[in-house]
């Protein structure tokens, strides 16, 4: 009787498959648990910024795997002062300030910049730097606690500027 040639019988040939068998569960677990966090930093390295901290909510639907939806949490504007406010989900750049004195800045989320020694004609204008459309960006100069003026922008890339005399 002739006896058949079964590869499986050969060491090399399970550890292969038993290895390979590892991998594929090793790279499906990091797709679907997640590698690592998208989320951005949201440090600033100037002392006139106020920032606050983004909420994680996490929610779900039956059979689905639970999605994190972020949401803001509103920046306080304090009571005396000139204040530049600026609100966007993702990131933004730009300046404010008054004429001669403009402070360039980048961040993301519900920020609030002091204008220090505010005088005369206040200036903002930042813009997104990505190419959403599913979230306005807002701008608002505000004099002890009450809002002068204020301007949003939905557009991909959108800039929103306003301009006070406080």
């Amino acid at each position: 009787m002739r006896r058949r040639n079964d590869p499986f019988e050969k060491p090399w040939v399970i550890i292969a498959a038993v290895i390979g068998i590892i991998a594929v569960i090793a790279i499906g677990l990091l797709f679907f648990m997640g590698g690592g966090s998208s989320a951005p930093s949201g440090s600033s390295s100037q002392p006139s910024a106020t920032s606050t901290n983004t909420a994680s909510q996490p929610t779900g639907s039956a059979g689905a795997a639970p999605s994190v939806i972020r949401t803001q949490i509103p920046a306080t504007v304090p009571g005396e002062g000139v204040y530049v406010r600026v609100s966007y989900l993702g990131g933004f750049a730009g300046t404010y300030g008054m004429k001669g004195n403009m402070t360039t800045t980048r961040n993301s989320g519900d920020r609030v910049f002091v204008v220090e020694n505010a005088n005369g004609t206040v200036s903002a204008s930042f813009r997104k730097e990505d190419a959403s459309t599913r979230h306005d960006i807002a701008v608002e100069i505000f004099k002890d606690g009450k809002s002068l003026k204020f301007a949003k922008n939905s557009s991909s890339y959108g800039e929103a500027s306003v301009t006070a005399t406080v």
